[in-house]
C-alpha cells in the first residue's frame, strides 16, 4: 500500500517500536555483551514490518539480522539496512547471484548451493562468508550429521567461500522436559568439534532461538537468534518483554436481534435473548481466523465481548448486549492487545483458534495497515 494512500477503513496494526527496542535491549543484557543478538525480521518481521522493525532496531544497536529469503534480505538492503543479513533459509537454485550481489550471508547446507555460491563470488571477484548449518535433529534444513565429514570435504574445494559460522535450529526448546534439547546440543558440540579436527575453525557458533535463548544458557554460544520473544510473545513466561502488536477497529453497524435469531453464515449461533450485536470491519482475509468463530472475545469500550457466528472474510460479528453503556458505529474495538487483565495477547488468541502465536502474528494481511511509532 502507498504511503500517500489514505486509510479508509479503520482496522489497524500499531507497532510499538519503543516496546521492540526495550525487548532488544532486555533479551541483549540476558545474554551479556559477548553474544551477540541476530534478531529474526523473516516473514516480515513476524508481521510487524521488516523495513520499519530492521531500522529501529539498528538505531537500537542491532547490528545482525536473519530473514528467511534473498528477496527479505535484499529489501533491507534496498532500505539502506547494513550489518549482517542471514539468509536462514538458503538461496535456492536461483539466488546466489543476488545473495553475492547484495552482499547477503547465506546459509549453506546443500552441495549444490555450496558450489553455485562458489561459482558467482569467484565471477564477482569476491570472497563470500557463509554458516554452515548441521541438522542435529530437527529434521528440517541441515547436513545431516551422517554426511557432515563428506559435507566438509567438499566445502574445502570452494576457493571463493569462508566458513565464517556452524549453526544448528532446535526442535522443542522451550519444553519443560529439556532432553531432546539437550541431546541436539550434544550432538552439534560433536560436529563443531569434527570441523576443528579436519582444520575448520569457524568465527561464530550459533544455535538458540526465542526457546533456548530463555531455558538454556549453555546454547547461547556466540550468537543467539529471538524472533518470537523480540515481538513480546514468549514461549516462556519472560515479564521484562513487551506486546510489540496492537490490532484495532472500530464498530461498523449495531443492530438488535430479537431470541432465535441466527447470526451469519451456517446458522452456528442462535441469540437465547433480546440481543444487540456489533459488525466489525475484519474478517479472515484480514488474517483474523475462521477458527476463531464462537471462541474468541474482544475489547468494546475497554470490555471483553464474545465473538459470535461464523467470521467472515471480512467481517465478523460481537455481542455486546451485556456492556453497561450503549455501543455506536465508530466506537473503538481491541482485537489484540489491551490493559490491565482483559489484555488480549497473541498466545490468548493462538489459543482461542487452536493455533500458535507465531501463526497469529504473522498472519496479520497486508490489507491491515501498519503503523509504526
Amino acid at each position: 500500500m502507498s504511503e500517500d494512500f489514505r486509510q479508509l477503513r479503520p482496522t489497524t496494526a500499531h507497532v510499538d517500536l519503543d516496546a521492540l527496542q526495550g525487548n532488544f535491549r532486555a533479551l541483549q543484557a540476558r545474554v551479556g555483551p559477548r553474544v551477540r543478538v541476530l534478531a529474526a525480521v523473516k516473514g516480515d518481521a513476524y508481521g510487524h514490518g521488516a523495513v520499519a522493525v530492521a531500522r529501529s532496531l539498528a538505531v537500537a544497536g542491532c547490528d545482525a539480522f536473519g530473514v528467511a529469503l534473498v528477496e527479505e534480505g535484499a529489501q533491507l538492503r534496498d532500505a539502506g539496512v547494513d550489518g549482517l543479513v542471514l539468509c536462514m533459509g538458503g538461496v535456492g537454485r536461483h539466488g546466489a547471484e543476488e545473495a553475492v550481489a547484495r552482499n547477503l550471508t547465506p546459509v549453506v547446507y546443500d552441495e549444490g548451493d555450496a558450489e553455485r555460491l562458489d561459482a558467482a563470488a569467484q565471477a564477482a571477484g569476491v570472497r563470500l562468508a557463509v554458516h554452515l548449518k548441521i541438522d542435529t535433529g530437527m529434521g528440517r534444513l541441515g547436513v545431516p550429521l551422517p554426511q557432515w565429514e563428506r559435507f566438509l570435504d567438499r566445502f574445502a574445494r570452494y576457493a571463493a567461500l569462508d566458513l565464517d559460522a556452524v549453526m544448528t535450529h532446535f526442535a522443542e526448546s522451550e519444553v519443560e522436559d529439556d532432553t531432546y534439547t539437550l541431546e541436539q546440543l550434544r550432538r552439534f558440540r560433536q560436529a563443531v568439534a569434527t570441523a576443528n579436527a579436519r582444520g575448520f575453525t569457524a568465527r561464530i557458533q550459533h544455535a538458540a532461538n526465542s526457546g533456548a535463548l530463555l531455558r538454556h544458557r549453555g546454547a547461547w554460544f556466540d550468537m543467539v537468534r529471538p524472533g518470537i520473544a523480540l515481538y513480546g510473545a514468549p514461549p516462556i513466561a519472560a515479564p521484562e518483554l513487551q506486546p510489540v502488536m496492537r490490532v484495532t477497529t472500530r464498530v461498523l453497524f449495531v443492530k438488535d436481534l430479537p431470541r432465535g435469531a441466527s447470526v451469519s453464515y451456517g446458522r452456528r449461533w442462535v441469540t437465547s435473548r433480546p440481543s444487540r450485536i456489533a459488525t466489525l470491519p475484519v474478517g479472515y482475509a484480514d488474517g483474523y481466523p475462521r477458527a476463531l468463530s464462537g471462541h474468541a472475545e474482544v475489547l468494546v469500550n475497554g470490555q471483553r465481548c464474545p465473538v459470535v457466528g461464523t467470521v467472515c472474510m471480512d467481517l465478523c460479528m460481537v455481542d455486546v448486549t451485556e456492556l453497561s453503556e450503549p455501543v455506536c458505529s465508530g466506537d473503538e474495538v481491541v482485537l489484540l492487545g489491551g490493559e490491565g487483565p482483559g489484555r488480549i495477547d497473541a498466545n490468548t488468541l493462538a489459543g482461542w483458534a487452536g493455533t500458535i502465536p507465531y501463526e497469529i502474528l504473522c498472519g496479520f494481511s497486508e490489507r491491515i495497515p501498519r503503523q509504526h511509532a
